[in-house]
């Protein structure tokens, strides 16, 4: 009797999150869970991914990690407490970015400084992108501009991120001008 196999796509999304490949459905469950959006609690949003979450001192250019414990099977990310806590956020929200997007693929992500290094993976870029996005939503980015909200510390202020990550959100938008 032969078997046939079915093929494996190279992205596939781990079953548990099918319904949460786009950073648009993230930030729908979020908002169905009671977690605050604006800004997104990055932390509680972990926790009802199964995620758990730890800071602990880190070499600079490493932002945080996250891998699957082998004997529980749990989900672990470490985040460097020795960086902003923006900057925190942004690793948070990377992390789930790999959780929801690539963990069907590899079982554990290092992660060195966001956007800095030229050399990224299109997993990275990937997980860049997701994190911006449920981050700094665009409808939300776009309503923080016409409040009057257009330098970027003061986006960045408001989304909690940093001024690095508002400026590549802004260009990936479309925005320029007023230091965006």
């Amino acid at each position: 009797m032969a078997f046939v196999r079915k093929a494996v796509k190279e992205n596939r999304v781990p079953p548990e999150f099918e319904d949460l490949s786009t950073p648009e459905d993230v930030v729908k469950l979020a908002k169905k869970k009671g977690i605050s959006t604006s800004p997104l609690n990055v932390s509680e949003l972990s926790m009802e991914l199964g995620i758990i979450v730890r800071f602990e001192p880190m070499p600079d250019d490493d932002s945080g990690t996250l891998f699957k414990e082998k004997k529980t099977g749990q989900w672990v990310m470490i985040v460097n407490s020795l960086h902003h806590p923006h900057r925190q956020r942004f690793t948070i929200a990377h992390e789930i970015a790999h959780r929801i997007r690539h963990a069907a693929n590899q079982d554990e992500f290092n992660d060195k400084a966001f956007f800095r290094n030229g050399d990224s993976n299109w997993m990275e870029t990937e997980a860049n992108n997701f994190a911006a996005t449920i981050l700094m939503p665009k409808e939300d980015f776009t309503k923080a501009v016409d409040s009057g909200k257009t330098k970027i510390e003061e986006i960045a202020a408001h989304f909690q991120v940093s001024s690095m990550a508002v400026r590549i959100r802004a260009k990936a938008l479309g925005f320029d001008g007023h230091g965006l």
